[in-house]
């Protein structure tokens, strides 16, 4: 069994407990996700089945898209409402059109310092578990981009918004920057991914959809961005056995590469001196 899963993951569950919940509804042990969502955060989670776990690192370079509340007035230690209150200030002050003046100041390639409790690993430990014994970890700020950011809504004191972004942000720092930015604190109080690279909510399934429906999409879902390269028996036994394939193809770069009976099996590097394998599909 190998494919993809758009699975919409409801709050309260880790992504690892959904990932052993499609393995149960599956019957299949080679599954994984791509690109965690914390325990109370809901929405897509990319679940890669057999041949497709080797294909989670094309989701990583995706966009996603959130939608969060940002409450203003109080900061907690993790940055969202589930940590320990640790900071009230007054917010009655900011306004509806204060927070849409200070959005587009976020837009773009921004410095942003990962939170403490981050599954980031410093000296081969995760960050969260080190601020969990009250060590607090050295974090370095990091460059991310944010594609677009806009104001959803305004009603005392909460600020729901929706953020495209690439790899590697965090919605909660942001939500906590966005509150430093208007003169306050304030901390995330919802998460909602609602898209992410092909995938998007409208099509999602939920764990019990799939348990009555388990079906899977192709791999060329995450992969159909990179160009297509057929090969002929001669070049697909090349590539098999780690050989250059000079396959009749004029790109350059990686590509999705197809054997002689038309399947997928694997993705190459194109290069003038012929189609080197990157990663193999085969059984």
């Amino acid at each position: 069994m190998n494919g993809l899963i758009n699975l919409y993951k409801p709050a309260g569950m880790t992504s690892f407990s959904a990932v052993t919940r499609v393995r149960h509804i599956l019957g299949e042990k080679k599954v994984g996700h791509a690109g965690t969502l914390d325990p109370e955060a809901m929405g897509i989670l990319p679940i890669c089945v057999g041949k497709g776990t080797r294909c989670a690192d094309y989701f990583l370079i995706q966009p996603k898209t959130y939608r969060a509340e940002l409450t203003l007035g109080y900061a907690t230690d993790t940055g969202d409402i589930w940590g320990t209150t640790i900071d009230e200030q007054d917010a009655s002050f900011v306004t509806e059109e204060m927070i849409a003046a200070i959005l587009p100041k976020f837009v773009g390639e921004i410095e942003q310092l990962p939170p403490a409790y981050s599954a980031l690993k410093i000296g081969g430990v995760p960050a969260y578990k080190l601020a969990r014994k009250g060590k607090m970890p050295e974090l370095t700020a990091r460059t991310i981009s944010i594609y677009a950011i806009r104001l959803l809504s305004f009603n005392r004191g909460r600020a729901k918004i929706e953020v495209s972004c690439g790899r590697g942000t965090y919605i909660r720092t942001l939500c906590e920057d966005l509150a430093k930015a208007l003169g306050t604190c304030g901390t995330m109080s919802s998460l909602e991914r609602i898209s992410y690279g092909p995938f998007h909510k409208d099509q999602a399934v939920t764990l019990e959809e799939l348990e009555r429906n388990p079906t899977l999409l192709s791999l060329e879902t995450v992969l159909g961005h990179l160009p297509r390269v057929d090969l002929d028996a001669k070049e697909e036994d090349d590539y098999r056995h780690g050989r250059p394939a000079f396959a009749d193809a004029d790109i350059s770069g990686e590509c999705r590469v197809y054997g002689a009976d038309g399947s997928l099996i694997g993705i190459g590097k194109a290069e003038p001196a012929g189609l080197h394998g990157v990663k193999y599909l085969g059984e």
